[in-house]
């Protein structure tokens, strides 16, 4: 009887261990089918026109053939490349604000909510509201603000969106992208248990000794987060300069890829153009996402 008990219960075992490995393999297939649907198949033909250069006869036919020289453009051609430094400089203003600004004033505020600050609950809605409103719609009330309501308010007209555009659309992206990450930061901090923040009292962690030594390390993991997919979209992120419909010299490279993007929908000649910039970046993205990130694990505050 003890047997036939081991026997089933052993056989029970390995069914559960093999249901186990069945629903391990399809949790991991999602993300890999995912990468090669969304990724590989709907970029490779984006990939093979980077390589891909015409000649269009008199007959309007349009001849393709294999060619590196739509890639080597973005490095010779003084025009492409000029355009790409003045671009490429914008994103890293747009991100750098971010990085400087956005980040230390979003981890400061979540700390206001996170110890309970007189109004932080309120501050909390006020800061997110903007974050659900379509984009359209923000950026048209932020101008019509600056247009319409401040010259009635203080008399002057010094602070129309017209009179400094640059200055308007980095304090809109300031925030707007503001309350998603001190809702993160603080939920994060939320997570904290009650007894590390009274055994860090005890030994003489207060005010802002409590802020650098225990929420900012316990933190780091969701700021890591944003710091990484920062790095990763700095090329394609358009920071609404597109609804904002300033001048060129304000985009960043994410309007000037959707500027190549369209132009390529109004003639087939115009992709390898738009396809050779996007797998430069991609080239370069990855292993810059990758490198950010390996150096925030090893060098960042440890939980511990």
């Amino acid at each position: 009887m003890t047997n036939t008990n081991g026997l089933k219960l052993n056989k029970k075992a390995q069914t559960m261990d093999k249901g186990a490995k069945i629903f391990y393999a399809i949790l991991m297939a999602f993300p890999v089918v995912q990468f090669v649907l969304f990724y590989i198949v709907v970029n490779f033909q984006s990939i093979g026109y980077a390589f891909m250069d015409s000649v269009e006869s008199s007959d309007n036919k349009i001849t393709w053939f294999f060619s590196i020289k739509k890639i080597t453009d973005w490095f010779t051609d003084p025009y492409k490349v000029k355009d790409l430094l003045d671009t490429a400089k914008m994103s890293l203003l747009y991100y750098g604000v971010t990085l400087c600004v956005s980040i230390p004033l979003g981890l400061l505020f979540a700390y206001y909510v996170f110890k309970k600050m007189p109004f932080a609950g309120l501050f909390r809605i006020f800061l997110f509201i903007p974050s659900i409103i379509p984009a359209a719609a923000s950026v048209l009330m932020f101008k019509y603000v600056l247009n319409e309501v401040t010259p009635i308010l203080f008399g002057t007209n010094a602070l129309r969106f017209d009179t400094n555009p640059l200055g308007n659309v980095i304090f809109y992206n300031l925030y707007v992208g503001f309350g998603t990450s001190v809702l993160m930061y603080a939920n994060k901090m939320f997570d904290i248990s009650p007894e590390v923040i009274e055994a860090g009292k005890l030994d003489g962690a207060l005010g802002i000794k409590e802020f650098w030594h225990i929420v900012l390390p316990l933190t780091f993991p969701t700021l890591s987060v944003f710091l990484v997919t920062g790095v990763a979209t700095i090329f394609v992120n358009q920071y609404n300069v597109l609804m904002f419909n300033v001048s060129a010299e304000y985009d960043p490279l994410g309007r000037y890829l959707y500027d190549l993007a369209f132009a390529s929908t109004k003639s087939e000649r115009n992709v390898p153009p738009a396809a050779a910039l996007g797998l430069i970046l991609t080239i370069i993205a990855i292993p810059l996402t990758f490198g950010v990130k390996y150096l925030l694990d090893k060098y960042g505050p440890s939980e511990d």
